[in-house]
């Protein structure tokens, strides 16, 4: 009976230290990532950020950035794909008033370093901007007859990122311009 107490009193041990080790990083690592995801806000955006709203909207969150007159400059929205090939793929979406994706940053992606990974390189990004839902631009990989320029063997992270880009302005056109796809 002996060592079944002992190994009874190291798991509830472990178990407190576990669980000590969770309460105390908790709050400095959700700090972290508010962090990295305010610096990303100020990659995505052609223009200085100065405040930012933010809202909650279910399970959304957008940032209303608004310019010195109080007018809205853009929209920040957090919005992500499940279809990436290593599984989901979170986005932070820049959006202007019109609609129109100023650019986005992949702030979470298990995708196959050097190929999906590129899905944040300049050069592969920089085909969104100034897009929109409503400005005829075929939203599929030129593989699927769209117009977007797939990553070389790595077309499902680009399907992937379409999707995540798509699902962002369809929550913004629904937030911001009523509906209007």
């Amino acid at each position: 009976m002996k060592p079944v107490f002992v190994l009874t009193l190291i798991c509830v041990i472990a178990a407190a230290l576990l669980a000590g080790a969770n309460h105390i990083t908790k709050d400095p690592i959700i700090e972290a990532k508010n962090r990295l995801k305010m610096e990303a806000l100020g990659e995505i955006f052609p223009f200085e950020i100065k405040n930012v709203k933010i809202i909650k909207d279910g399970n959304t969150i957008y940032y209303e950035i608004p310019s010195a007159n109080n007018k809205l400059r853009g929209v920040g929205i957090e919005t992500f794909t499940d279809k990436g090939y290593g599984g989901r793929i979170d986005v932070l979406l820049g959006v202007s008033p019109a609609g129109e994706i100023y650019n986005y940053k992949v702030i979470f992606s298990k995708e196959t370093p050097g190929l999906g990974s590129k899905l944040s390189d300049p050069e592969f990004r920089r085909q969104f901007g100034g897009k929109s839902l409503t400005d005829g631009f075929n939203w599929k990989v030129k593989k699927d007859g769209g117009d977007v320029d797939e990553i070389t063997a790595a077309t499902i992270s680009s399907r992937a990122i379409v999707d995540a880009l798509t699902k962002g302005l369809n929550l913004f056109s629904e937030k911001y311009l009523k509906g209007h796809k």
